[in-house]
């Protein structure tokens, strides 16, 4: 008798926790229109900490790191598209929402420390410097159970950012060596996605390849810091042009370059090892590389 008593125990306690709480419910249904319109906007996305982040215009600038200063511009919305809130006076006025409870210039806080709701608290810290992006969340981490102006109670969230700068005692220090030393060298100019070229070997030839496709190719970098002269290895290697083989800065500095030209590259950290570094390379330290684009392969063969 006791034996079944505790069986019928047990068997009440597994069907009472696989029941779910009505929170639990709501945040499933959530996630499930979440992921639906991302599916219906053709966005990808990646999720992190129960927020959703989609890029729509890639950025190259610095990563968000807890402690940072950033500003940004925002609109925020309804998965059913009611614009609720935006710091852009443009979207405000062409969505009659209300001019008169906000100024309209770009919302300066601290990552990770601030008092935006939890949900664009998180968001922000998947966003990146120079990029628009969309950060989506369930209600949880929005309003709740709340009416907050149109929008209904247990709503999930959407707002479209545009990270304006990110700034750090290292990023400027970074920033300032970087301008010292292409001041003080010859014939570096700045490309559009923020690193330095100089052009060692040019032809007049062009090139006609693009990421994914793959190379011959020398080369070879070290620390911006680093007192030793920079020199590129003997042998050429195969190398497919992705994210995945080479760092922003390098796969990006390759493209510039046509067949049997040679280029140094500055790269500022967001586009070599970042907020992280790696076994050798320490966070926020800015790389100088040499390049060689031998040949492209032909992918006929």
């Amino acid at each position: 008798m006791i034996n079944r008593f505790v069986l019928l125990l047990i068997i009440s306690i597994i069907l009472g926790a696989c029941e779910g709480s009505p929170d639990d419910d709501r945040k499933v249904a959530n996630e499930k229109k979440i992921e639906s319109f991302l599916r219906n906007n053709d966005l990808t996305y990646t999720k992190q900490n129960g927020v959703y982040y989609a890029t729509r215009v890639k950025g190259f600038g610095n990563r968000i790191a807890d402690g940072d200063s950033i500003a940004f511009w925002y609109i925020g919305y309804t998965l059913n598209g009611i614009i609720f809130d935006t710091n852009i006076i443009e979207v405000a006025e062409e969505y009659n929402l209300d001019t008169s409870v906000r100024d309209f210039n770009p919302i300066e806080v601290i990552a990770g420390n601030s008092t935006l709701i939890e949900g664009l608290n998180r968001g922000v810290m998947l966003c990146r410097e120079g990029e628009w992006g969309t950060v989506l969340f369930p209600a949880e981490l929005g309003f709740g159970d709340d009416f907050v102006g149109s929008i209904d109670p247990w709503s999930p969230l959407a707002y479209d950012i545009f990270i304006i700068y990110v700034k750090n005692q290292q990023i400027l220090q970074e920033q300032n060596f970087i301008s010292n030393f292409v001041g003080n060298s010859e014939g570096f100019t700045i490309d559009s996605i923020g690193f330095w070229i100089k052009f060692l070997e040019q032809n007049e030839n062009s090139s006609e390849f693009g990421i994914g496709d793959t190379i011959y190719a020398k080369v070879n970098g070290q620390s911006l810091y680093s007192e030793e002269a920079i020199e590129l290895p003997s042998e050429s290697k195969q190398l497919v042009l992705s994210e995945q083989v080479l760092n922003e800065g390098v796969l990006h500095g390759f493209l510039r370059l046509s067949e049997g030209e040679r280029a140094q590259l500055v790269l500022p950290s967001c586009l070599a090892f970042g907020t992280l570094g790696n076994d050798s390379i320490n966070p926020y330290e800015p790389m100088l590389y040499e390049i060689l684009l031998d040949s492209i392969k032909n992918n006929n063969n």
